[in-house]
């Protein structure tokens, strides 16, 4: 029944797409995508540049977007004017000016094709300039005006530094985590290699800016799910004590994923309860696996106060972590907590057979003819509602001739149930 397990892999492969519009130490973020309007069809620039300057006081940046044209830039200061200017391979350089970061968290940027050229700062001042009237020429500064100039030059380029380095940080980690997702997408996927690019992604410091906070999470579960897919082929391969390891930093690495996504926010990220769900999965899957075959038992009060978490975020879906919590019970020989959780999915829904198939070999494993009885009684109940086709039936029915055979216990026809003899 393991190995049925171990074949539901699924590796997450979600891109990163975050929003940066967040503040931060009195700087902010911009993102967007740049796209070319090829025959009416506007698709991303890959490796578009973006070069942006502050107008008010001397500044400059420079962010380069990913393979679909997707860009993020942090640590801006708040205050101020920007320019920015957009230019990449075959495309028409353009820009957008006057550019205020707090009114602007999303800016896209739409070009046409040409020559691949770019354009300086003093190229469309120019063009501004010669578009409309003249601008007065600057007065001299006063000694006390120069001062605070230069004061106010100085606490920006220290934040500017900082911004640098917040950057820095998140492209890394961002170029890492893109690294890992490919790295599971090929075929044959390569977990091993993929872990190395997770863990350097999930590095990156959450509590920087909020997509650090995303991009944190999302490579934690990515890192757990690898953790995973590793443990699982070694574990395949008769490797128990190389897999152990696995799954244990499988459950570290999503239980790290659900508290950080957890902080978060439907407006940072708004499949934030969908990634939930899928990290509390993979919690669930490793715990499962944990308390079956190593009898780590110090694992269940925890992930069960998980996956009560889920079942209130996925209410559609409550009887399926309902009966995870079952398994788990089941596993670590906790009877009268198992026989609890599967019969709270069947109040629900009578007719579910993953509850009837759990609470029956549950009450068959007990020592009292009166639960082996009803444990029987619900086996048969299994094998009459289940699918033909369903590799349990073949299972159960063995289970039920050797009940039979071992404490002469037959399974009652439903009308004869709980009359006496």
């Amino acid at each position: 029944m393991f190995s049925s397990i171990l074949k539901r892999a699924a590796a997450l492969v979600a891109v990163v797409l975050i929003s940066a519009a967040g503040v931060c130490a009195q700087t902010g973020g911009v993102e967007g995508t740049v796209r070319v309007n090829e025959n009416g069809v506007k698709k991303g620039v890959p490796n578009a540049v973006i070069d942006i300057y502050r107008t008010d006081i001397k500044g400059h940046w420079t962010v380069k977007a990913d393979k679909v044209g997707h860009y993020v830039m942090l640590g801006l200061p708040l205050q101020g004017t920007f320019t920015f200017v957009a230019s990449g391979p075959n495309i028409t350089p353009t820009y957008s000016a006057g550019v205020r970061i707090t009114q602007t968290p999303v800016l896209d940027v739409d070009l046409e094709p040409g020559d691949g050229s770019t354009m300086t700062l003093d190229q469309i001042m120019a063009a501004q300039k010669s578009g409309g009237p003249a601008r007065p020429p600057g007065q001299a500064l006063s000694g006390a005006d120069k001062a605070k100039a230069e004061a106010a030059q100085k606490e920006f380029e220290q934040k500017k530094k900082e911004g640098e380095a917040l950057q820095s940080s998140f492209d890394q980690a961002r170029t890492h985590y893109n690294a890992g997702v490919e790295l599971t997408k090929a075929t044959p996927p390569n977990y091993q290699a993929a872990l190395s690019e997770f863990e350097q992604a999930s590095a990156v410091d959450p509590g920087k800016h909020k997509a650090m906070l995303l991009l944190s999470y999302r490579a934690n579960a990515n890192l757990a799910e690898a953790h995973y897919q590793i443990g699982v082929e070694q574990f395949n391969q008769k490797k128990r004590d190389e897999a152990k390891p696995h799954f244990e930093k499988a459950v570290e690495a999503a239980n790290k994923a659900i508290s950080e996504a957890s902080s978060d926010t439907p407006e940072n990220n708004p499949n934030l309860n969908n990634d939930l769900l899928i990290y509390y999965n993979i919690l669930a899957k490793n715990s499962l696996l944990l308390v079956q075959h190593y009898g780590a038992v110090n694992v269940i009060d925890p992930t069960v106060k998980a996956l009560d978490m889920a079942a209130s975020l996925d209410a559609a879906n409550k009887n399926k972590w309902g009966i995870t919590k079952g398994d788990m019970y089941f596993a670590a020989g906790r009877t009268e907590d198992a026989v609890a959780a599967y019969k709270a999915v069947l109040a629900v829904d009578p007719n579910n057979i993953d509850a009837l198939y759990g609470l029956g070999l549950t009450l068959v494993a007990g020592t009292e003819k009166a639960q082996i009885q009803e444990g029987a009684n619900t086996l048969a109940d299994f094998v009459a509602k289940a699918p033909a086709t369903d590799k349990r039936v073949p299972i159960v029915k063995e289970a039920l001739e050797g009940v039979k055979n071992a404490y002469k216990v037959e399974a009652e026809k439903p009308a004869r149930r709980g009359k006496k003899p």
